[in-house]
This record gives C-alpha cells, structure tokens and sequence, in this order.
C-alpha cells in the first residue's frame, strides 16, 4: 500500500491511498491531547486502543448504520499496524454531533445556571451524573483552530440547512441509544460521545472515530455523583487540579497517571470486546512526535 501524508491533527494522521483515491488510512499515535494542547508525553498503546475500540464499535453498529469503516490493514508500515483504519474517504460535514444521555460536564453546568443545555429544556431538580429522561443533542461547530462553539439545535438549521440538520440529530441519537444498549451490556456507561459524518456516493455516513474514550465520557456502571471515568476526564480532571485550563504552561504528566489512563483505556476495549488487548496487531511501541 503506497501511503501520502495529507494532515496531521493533535492526535492522529491521515494518509491518502494512492492507488486507490476513495479510500483513506487514519492512523491513530499515542500522542494525548485536553483543551486543545498537545501534552509533553505519550501515552503508550493508547493509539492502538483507539484504533482497536473505534474498529469494535464501528462493527457493532454496521448491521444498523452505514459507516466509512473498512478494515484494520496490516498490509502497511510496521509501525502502523493496529493503530491504521482503513476507510472511505467521506466529504465530511464540519459540525461535531454531541449525544448526552447523563448530566455531567458542561452540561452540567449550563443546567444548574439556566435549567437548559444549548436550548434544550429540561426537567427540574436534576443532579449531577443523573440520566436524563432522553439523549439529547447538542451539536458545535467544527473549528480549524481554537475552541469549537456550541449551537442550539435551529442555529444548526439556520447553517446547515433543516433536512441535514434534522438528519444528523435523528442519526446521533439513534447511534448513541444503539451504542449505549451495548456499553451497558458489557457494564459500561457510555455518558456521552461525539459523532463525526460525511458523505460518500451521495449517503450520509458515520466517520472518523467513536465512542473511544477521546471522543466519548465513559464509566464503570453509572456515573453517579462521583463517577469512575474510563476516559480523557482522568486527564482532563487532573489538570484542572494542577490549576489549568488552556492557558499558561502545560504541566508534565506524571508515570501514575499515564498508567491510569492506559488501564482505563485498556478496560474499554476488553469489556466491550472480550478479548485481551495483547491479542491485538502491533506492538506496543511510541509513535509519533510530540510537541515541546
């Protein structure tokens, strides 16, 4: 396979299929990212455990939805195998397709100051981590650079247009109930994810990863008021606690906490999978460059 670099992003490269124009190969590197910086060390396999959840979940879903997914090649560079995903390549829709079936995060906070999260009421007397009554969406933009900003359900309509607008609500909810009914039969909680589509032969599909713990609030049974997260809140709650937000020095993650964030994304994959992760193809070495 005669591989292009065509973008790289915070976490993953994405490569042109050069004897093939309709597909692409997303590679997937153990670099981790929180508020939209890059941190000073990799997390190692982490980019074979996305690779590996995103590949699992695009299967559980496929019998249901379409999908860009085609396979885990390993007929590609050593260093590759089993953090590459072959796909379609897809004209994607520059909006992120947020699902919340539980009150947590921003979320969380929108409600307790309004009763509301980006225009969609709901019931009063929740508390954190309480499942809501249904999922909702709340979609954002999709920036190039900085932050990504939230839209209410009509500024999408008033962007995209009513029928796609109506189209990828109906089909973040209807993907996010399929994919919670499956974490919760492998006693996990799926509390909220993103979804990414495009278009590929005229047909809107689902694209880039899902519900990997970078994409998606993941826990052990259910969330609660202090929830047990399998996913990039370890980091996300542990820089907070080193007082940052975005803004000033990155600090330097600690052996502890790589740990923590590879056994937590190692979990997902074996409780969704059922299988070892040391059964996956690779091995497990660092890849990619991170940012100083």
């Amino acid at each position: 396979m005669e591989l292009e670099l065509i973008a790289s992003g915070k976490v993953r490269e994405v490569y042109a299929v050069r004897e093939d124009p309709t597909k692409l190969l997303m590679v997937a590197t153990d670099r981790i990212s929180a508020f939209d910086c890059i941190m000073d060390r990799l997390v190692r396999d982490k980019g074979r455990l996305l690779s590996a959840i995103s590949a699992t979940a695009f299967r559980a879903v496929g019998d249901k939805y379409r999908t860009h997914f085609l396979d885990i090649p390993t007929n590609i560079p050593g260093e590759f195998v089993g953090r590459a995903t072959l796909v379609r390549r897809a004209e994607m829709v520059p909006v992120e397709c947020v699902a919340r079936g539980y009150l947590v995060g921003s979320a969380w906070e929108a409600y307790h100051n309004t009763g509301a999260v980006q225009g969609v009421v709901l019931p009063t007397g929740l508390s954190f981590g309480d499942r809501l009554p249904e999922p909702i969406f709340t979609p954002t933009t999709k920036e190039t650079t900085g932050h990504d900003r939230p839209l209410t359900s009509q500024e999408l309509r008033d962007t995209h247009g009513v029928e796609l607008a109506q189209h990828l609500e109906a089909l973040t909810k209807g993907i996010y109930v399929t994919l919670s009914d499956w974490f919760l039969a492998n006693g996990l909680t799926l509390v909220d994810t993103k979804f990414e589509f495009g278009w590929v032969d005229s047909e809107l599909v689902l694209a880039d990863e899902i519900a990997t713990p970078d994409s998606s609030r993941i826990v052990r049974g259910e969330p609660g008021a202090d929830p047990e997260w399998l996913d990039k809140q370890l980091l996300r709650d542990w820089l907070i606690g080193k007082g940052f937000r975005g803004s000033g020095e990155v600090p330097s993650l600690g052996d502890d906490l790589i740990s923590s964030i590879q056994d937590a994304y190692r979990e997902v994959y074996e409780s969704l999978s059922g299988a070892l992760f040391s059964q996956w193809p690779g091995e497990s070495a660092e890849y990619g460059e991170v940012a100083t």
